[in-house]
C-alpha cells in the first residue's frame, strides 16, 4: 500500500443488496486509515465524485457498483494518470468479467488492496462523453429504456431475457446511414452494437473472439435487419459462434472515428445508461483508462 491513495466512489443502490455490503465493507478499509471514499445519492453525477478524488490526491478511484457506475468512474479517469479499480456490485458487471476481476467483493477489494497489475484499456468518446464498454441503438436499446429497477432487482441477470422479448415484440428496424474512418456504410439494420469490449450480458457468449478491451479499436455491429427474423437469426448464430455478413452481422473496425445517423431516430445507451438520441458521434482513444488487474491478466 506504500504510496498509494485509494478513494472509492460507492453506488450503495447497485444489485440486489449488493452495493449496500459492499459499502460495509469499504467502510472497514477506511476506518483503518487506508482510504477514503465517497456515496452516490440517487441521480448524483458520478463525474462529479470522481473530480473530488482527483482533487485530493487518489491515486487509485475505486468504482464500487455495476457498469454504470464503472463507466462513469472510467469516463471522467480517462486520460489521466490515476488507475481505475472495480469492485463489482452491480446486476451484470460485464466489464469487470471482461478483465478477469474477481466478481465477489472480498475478493476483488483484496485486489485493490493487495499485489495487482495495470492494463491500459481503450475509451470511446460518444457525442462529447466518455465510455469504455459498449453502446447500444435499435431495437435493443428501446427495450432496455424499458426495463424498470425493480425488474432488474427481482431478474438480475435474467433482465436480458425480458429485453429480448420486449424487443422482438416492440420491434422497429432503423435505416442506417455511418462514416466509418471515412467509409460510408447504409442499410437497414435491427440494432447497433459499438463494442469496446466483446462480453455480452450472459457468460460465455461474446460479440467476437477478436473484440479485445486494448486492441486499439472499437467495432460497430450492425445486426439483423428489416425483419424480425432477422433478428431472431442474427441472435441465434451470434450465441453459436457465427459472427460475418452472411449470419445477418456486419462488422466494421473503427479506429479513429465514426458518425451514425438512424432513420427513424433511435434511443443511445452506453454502458447501460441513457445517454440521448441519435445520431450519433465516436472517437477512439487508445489505451485511454489505466486499469487495476490482477496480476496474471
Amino acid at each position: 500500500m506504500l504510496g498509494r491513495f485509494p478513494y472509492f466512489i460507492v453506488n450503495p443502490h447497485a444489485g440486489v443488496g449488493t452495493g449496500r455490503y459492499a459499502l460495509s465493507k469499504v467502510e472497514e478499509i477506511v476506518r483503518r486509515g487506508e482510504g477514503e471514499m465517497a456515496v452516490l445519492r440517487h441521480g448524483e453525477d458520478v463525474a462529479i465524485a470522481v473530480e473530488q478524488a482527483l482533487y485530493q490526491g487518489a491515486t487509485d478511484v475505486i468504482a464500487v457498483g455495476g457498469d454504470g457506475t464503472v463507466g462513469g468512474v472510467a469516463g471522467t479517469l480517462a486520460g489521466t494518470d490515476v488507475h481505475m479499480g472495480i469492485v463489482p456490485a452491480g446486476t451484470a458487471n460485464m466489464f469487470a468479467r471482461e478483465l478477469g476481476i474477481p466478481i465477489s467483493i472480498s475478493g476483488s477489494l483484496d485486489l485493490i488492496m493487495g499485489e495487482r497489475g495495470i492494463r491500459q484499456v481503450d475509451a470511446m468518446e460518444v457525442n462529447g462523453r466518455r465510455f469504455i464498454h459498449q453502446v447500444l441503438l435499435g431495437v435493443g436499446s428501446e427495450a432496455l429504456s424499458r426495463v424498470t429497477s425493480r425488474e432488474k432487482r427481482i431478474l438480475r441477470r435474467s433482465v436480458y431475457a425480458l429485453m429480448g422479448l420486449r424487443a422482438f415484440r416492440d420491434f422497429r428496424p432503423v435505416w442506417v446511414n455511418a462514416i466509418i474512418d471515412g467509409e460510408e456504410v447504409s442499410g437497414w439494420v435491427s440494432q447497433v452494437l459499438i463494442a469496446n469490449a466483446g462480453i455480452l450480458g450472459i457468460h460465455p457468449f461474446r460479440l467476437g473472439p477478436d473484440i479485445r478491451v486494448d486492441d486499439g479499436r472499437a467495432d460497430v455491429i450492425f445486426m439483423g435487419g428489416r425483419s424480425r427474423t432477422s433478428l431472431i437469426l442474427a441472435g441465434l448464430y451470434l450465441l453459436g459462434g457465427s459472427y460475418d455478413e452472411a449470419h445477418r452481422m456486419r462488422c466494421f473496425p473503427v479506429r479513429r472515428s465514426a458518425h451514425i445517423e438512424t432513420e427513424p431516430k433511435t434511443i443511445i445507451r452506453a454502458d447501460g445508461e441513457f445517454i440521448g438520441m441519435t445520431p450519433l458521434d465516436l472517437t477512439v482513444l487508445p489505451g485511454a483508462v489505466k486499469a487495476i488487474v490482477p496480476s496474471t491478466v
